[in-house]
């Protein structure tokens, strides 16, 4: 194509791919539940048009100028992710996961149904990076649990994804986690810190909450089915505390601000050499565990559930929407329409003030996961399309990255057509509504990060040292 002269977008046009954008994601993703990186591949075909035939941009342009460097800033992260299967498959088959779920299952009490309940899934959840995951084995057996003992299933059933949607917000090998770091462009271990600021406090109203509600609850804990969990893990696995070497080694090195890929390279590394040593597996069952995932096979649906995910081919997904969203923000930050929509908004609405930045950042994942009923999005949408403004603040982009997850991984199971609400209400036999207002933390999280944007609390300025 020959060079043509180009257009400014205005923010009509601009507009345009946001408004085509919204419409494939609510009517692709959120209702007829397509997958979101084919929807995010056509909206960036969409884009590309607007940008060649109405804007005179050539695609070689777009390619070199606008995708190809964006995407060097998503490779750390796609690594990562890519890293994130082959840990979760090797921490598997060596046994780490399987005993720190073990350990876990043998706190419940009574009188601490609840809190008890909420943070073994908080440590499995942890473990796995899986809420999905974590509700489909723990979480399910905890149902069982809160049904001998007269505990209101909606109760129940929010302290159950309080504890899975910890892991899902906090841990390293998280997807939502890995991709809201990516999408703000910050390191994995520097988002984590910064969420704790919001996700601690909303972690301990309800474990307060669960803890006032639990002294109303009397009657014995029937453990058959804690304890068929516990004899299945006993039976596949040598149980050993050295299992837990790769995880706390892990987290020293992110201690000591040891990059996240490397870190993740040697817990990966200590949990094959576990392995092959302390299980006796051979080194091509290690290998298949860490490309596909666990292949284990007990007499337990429920510990099988749990046992057989990871694998690098378990991260394929998360792989093709990341990427293709990065395509999407490339062509829309080159050829301005972003920089457009992002003006409009400052001077309609931010008008300088920090809190309002925090507050329309939030406001826009929610809705997001409003009309997606996707959690991923929910991340990238705002993520993208408020960097900038972080950036003219002069605000570190880990606070970006925290106010995504707060407002999207997290709120999202409370939305009765998402694919978590969904998902939830279907595993746990508890309708999303009901279950929901006993998720505090999902919703108190975003609410700390608003009353933080408007009192200056760990808003951190780029120059602070934190």
């Amino acid at each position: 194509m020959s060079q043509r002269e180009k257009k400014e977008a205005t923010l009509g046009i601009a507009l345009l791919p946001i408004l085509v954008a919204m419409v494939l994601l609510v009517w692709g993703v959120g209702i007829l539940r397509a997958n979101a990186a084919v929807m995010l591949l056509l909206i960036s075909m969409f884009v590309t048009f607007i940008s060649v035939f109405v804007l005179g941009y050539s695609w070689d342009e777009l390619l070199n100028n606008g995708i190809r460097p964006t995407i060097d800033r998503a490779m750390g992260a796609i690594l990562i992710l890519i890293m994130v299967g082959p840990l979760v498959g090797s921490w598997l088959i060596s046994g780490t996961i399987p005993y720190f779920i073990y350990l876990g299952l043998q706190i419940l009490t009574p009188k601490t149904f609840l809190v008890s309940a909420t943070l073994l899934c908080s440590i499995a959840s942890i473990m796995t990076g899986t809420s999905w995951g974590t509700v489909a084995t723990i979480g399910v057996a905890l149902m069982g649990v809160a049904y001998g003992l007269g505990i209101p299933v909606e109760v129940a059933a929010g302290a159950i994804v309080v504890g899975a949607y910890l892991g899902d917000k906090l841990s390293p090998i998280s997807d939502t986690t890995i991709l809201a770091a990516a999408t703000a462009e910050v390191d994995i271990f520097d988002h984590i810190k910064s969420m704790l600021y919001t996700t601690l406090p909303a972690y301990l109203v309800s474990l307060i909450v669960y803890q006032v509600f639990s002294f109303r609850v009397a009657g014995a804990i029937d453990y058959t089915r804690i304890s068929q969990l516990l004899d299945g893990i006993a039976a596949t696995f040598k149980l050993n505390p050295i299992l837990l070497l790769p995880p706390l080694v892990v987290f020293y090195l992110s201690y000591k601000k040891v990059p996240s890929i490397p870190a993740l390279w040697i817990g990966t590394v200590l949990a094959m050499i576990l392995a092959l040593t302390v299980q006796g597996a051979d080194f091509k069952a290690v290998i298949t565990a860490m490309y596909s995932g666990g292949n284990f096979k007990t007499p337990i649906p429920e510990l099988n559930n749990l046992l057989n995910r990871g694998g690098i081919t378990s991260m394929v997904g998360s792989i093709a929407t990341v990427f293709m969203a990065y395509v999407f923000a490339g062509e829309m930050e080159y050829t301005g329409m972003l920089n457009r929509i992002i003006e409009a908004i400052k001077g309609a609405f931010i008008k300088g003030r920090v809190g309002n930045l925090i507050l329309s950042t939030s406001l826009t994942g929610i809705l997001t996961g409003l009309v997606t009923g996707n959690s991923y999005l929910s991340i990238i949408v705002p993520g993208r399309l408020y960097y900038p403004l972080f950036n003219d603040f002069k605000i570190k982009r880990n606070v970006l990255s925290r106010t995504t997850e707060d407002s999207g991984t997290v709120v999202v199971p409370l939305i009765p057509w998402s694919a978590a609400g969904v998902y939830m209400t279907a595993t746990l036999g508890v309708p999303t509504l009901s279950y929901a207002p006993w998720a505090i933390m999902c919703y108190i999280g975003f609410v700390i990060a608003w009353l933080y944007g408007y009192t200056g609390k760990a808003i951190w300025k780029v120059e602070d040292v934190k």
